[in-house]
């Protein structure tokens, strides 16, 4: 399942959207986790795509515990003989719901789904609904022009990216690009990550850290990268960065899936003319999380802390760094 794509789905819901007949729906199996079953569909008369998620058993389902909001619908399919025995919910596109937005968070909730899947704490369902309710919140947003600090934070996400893109990944880097999906991470890289923290402030550099996973996760290594920008006229804008990435992802025919991961980022064109302030990268340092790096430990940490956020000073971690060509070096990238 962890190689399903945007691409990959929106192929499954291209398949499917001839309606034979009179049917109301079609349907392609995607995979199972455990008892869980995972369908690709499509919902006439409308050809509108869907993520049909089915849990073994069946018993009613209160509509009120299913989200609510924007962009898609959820509810529970009944009368359908695919899912005879089981309670199927599912996510179906509005027809105002923009597809390469539903198609990204299709993608993100079959990977929260293995996930939860893969662990026995976990209530699969609930962790199911909790991550919907998520993208509803996100839908239903009133979409600003980005805070000052927001534009510096994906500044330097897109820094990282450009980086990537030169590299052996090439216009691959793109499926790197995770934090849009809410990871723990910004960017996933081959086995291990980098978060990516940047500011334009003077004085002490304080980040914060989001979670304890953010520093202590599964992959290894984790790379804490700290970016430090500063004002100039012969730097480059936001919307600079995004100009370039768009032509590089352009020509490589992804144009389509970064479009939408800068709807996430809240980064729409009709608010470019606010992004303007032009910027060079003053300093770039890289920290290995792990040995003697200042940063909360899950195994260290009491079992009745279940989450925590947390800020370090960055310029008094003590340890030592590298810089940004070293780091493209220790994920075997050249």
């Amino acid at each position: 399942m962890t190689g399903w794509t945007e691409d990959g789905i929106a192929r499954a819901w291209r398949a499917l959207a001839r309606q034979e007949a009179a049917e109301d729906w079609r349907f392609v199996h995607l995979t199972d986790m455990g008892a869980v079953s995972v369908e690709a569909g499509c919902h006439f008369p409308l050809g509108r795509e869907a993520l049909i998620v089915s849990f073994p058993g069946s018993w009613p389902v209160n509509p009120a515990r299913l989200p609510e909001g924007k962009g898609f619908d959820v509810s529970c399919i009944e009368g359908q003989s695919v899912f005879t025995g089981k309670t199927a919910i599912a996510l179906v596109r509005r027809p105002e719901g923009p597809p390469d937005i539903f198609a990204i968070m299709v993608v993100d909730v079959l990977r929260t789904l293995e996930t939860a899947a893969n662990s026995a704490d976990r209530d699969v369902m609930e962790t199911f609904l909790e991550r919907v309710r998520e993208w509803q919140a996100f839908m239903a947003r009133t979409h600003r022009p980005l805070s000052s600090d927001a534009q510096i934070g994906l500044l330097g996400e897109l820094w990282m990216l450009r980086l990537l893109t030169d590299t052996s990944l090439g216009a691959g880097a793109l499926d790197c690009w995770q934090g849009p999906l809410r990871a723990a991470q910004d960017f996933h890289v081959r086995g291990g990550a980098i978060e990516v923290k940047s500011t334009v402030r003077t004085g002490s550099f304080l980040v914060r850290i989001n979670s304890i996973e953010q520093l202590d996760g599964e992959r290894a290594p984790i790379f804490l990268c700290a970016m430090h920008f500063e004002e100039n006229t012969e730097g480059i804008s936001l919307v600079d960065m995004v100009s370039h990435l768009r032509e590089r992802f352009g020509l490589a025919g992804v144009q389509r899936g970064f479009e939408a991961l800068l709807m996430v980022m809240g980064y729409l064109d009709e608010h470019a003319h606010l992004y303007a302030r032009t910027l060079i990268l003053k300093d770039a340092r890289a920290f290995l999380s792990e040995g003697g790096m200042p940063r909360l430990k899950r195994g260290s940490l009491p079992a009745a802390i279940r989450s925590a956020a947390y800020v370090l000073d960055i310029d008094a971690l003590g340890v030592p760094s590298i810089e940004l060509p070293e780091l493209m070096k220790k994920f075997g990238l050249d």
